[in-house]
């Protein structure tokens, strides 16, 4: 017999989004140091903790204290969910709100969900913080949760949002400090991809820092000359920009994406739509470069040519 969820309004007394206020002391205690520690465009730092295909974390620390949380992999303790959930299950043990209010000292924010928020990225609230639940709207599983305080939530309101009070400027980062998180995007996006192909038998990629190059390089140009396409007005379609670069390959295959919040939210957004999943996914590939460029996002995957015995 299945046990209800806890409701909302009640923050779990175990697992990953315990973690959500703790000092950086005692994530080093129970994590040890992070492998890398990356800049966000929100303020806070990512500490990742590859830990394996199956046990992926990112802490977001700012002021000495964990924020946010990201997790994926079917080794991860995301009570009261868990990972591989079927959407059904949670909407039978879990208050769902198209609508939910966010209250801090700035003012109040409500963010509404819309059709495809509800299939797939769903806002839960949990005691006094709160979770993104990313569902996989083929399968109609949880693959992965986004834990938040209010105040992180507020800053990247990754939903509509209304709001009474004084709302607080964002500050953009500058040229430099956008490479770095570029830089941190890209990297964070190979292994949550690698997360992803492992879950679903595709086999893992390698990086290949080449082929990332032809696709830092498409992903500013949409930037720079504002447009949003696998062909490059100037360079050309895929095969002729890796053909440039002269980069072998055996086939090849490219996901964009503009304007997501960050590289998790990014890689879910091709997850759920069929021809960028089917790329996501295809066992073939073997490669993989990314390139990241102030929100675009670009993913090219190659099959190397491999040599018989």
């Amino acid at each position: 017999m299945k046990q209800p969820i806890n409701n909302t309004g009640e923050r779990p007394v175990t697992g990953l989004s315990t973690w959500i206020g703790k000092s950086a002391d005692k994530v080093i205690e129970k994590f040890g140091e992070p492998e890398r520690i990356e800049p966000s465009s929100y303020g806070y730092d990512w500490w990742v903790y590859p830990i394996s295909p199956k046990q992926y974390i990112q802490l977001g620390m700012e002021d000495n204290k964990v924020v946010t949380l990201y997790t994926i992999g079917n080794e991860v303790d995301v009570t009261p969910y868990k990972l591989g959930q079927k959407l059904e299950d949670i909407y039978r043990f879990t208050i769902i709100e198209s609508e939910i209010v966010v209250k801090d000292e700035s003012g109040s924010y409500q963010f509404e969900l819309n059709e495809e928020d509800l299939n797939t990225r769903l806002l839960v609230s949990l005691g006094d913080i709160y979770a993104q639940l990313y569902l996989d709207k083929f399968t109609g599983e949880l693959m992965s949760i986004r834990y938040l305080d209010s105040s992180t939530l507020i800053e990247m309101h990754p939903y509509e949002m209304m709001y009474r009070g004084e709302l607080v400027e964002e500050t953009e980062p500058t040229d430099d400090e956008w490479k770095k998180i570029d830089t941190a995007s890209e990297q964070q996006i190979f292994d949550i991809t690698n997360v992803m192909r492992t879950h679903f038998g595709a086999g893992k990629v390698e990086w290949n820092e080449e082929t990332a190059s032809v696709a830092r390089g498409h992903s500013e140009e949409m930037y720079e000359e504002e447009y949003f396409s696998h062909d490059s007005p100037a360079f050309g379609s895929l095969s002729n920009r890796l053909e440039k670069q002269e980069i072998t390959f055996k086939t090849a295959g490219e996901n964009i994406a503009s304007q997501y919040t960050d590289a998790p939210e990014a890689v879910h957004g091709w997850l759920n739509s069929e021809g960028h999943r089917k790329i996501l996914l295809e066992k073939d590939f073997t490669d993989l470069g990314v390139g990241v460029y102030k929100k675009y996002y670009t993913q090219n995957f190659i099959e190397k040519f491999t040599i018989e015995q």
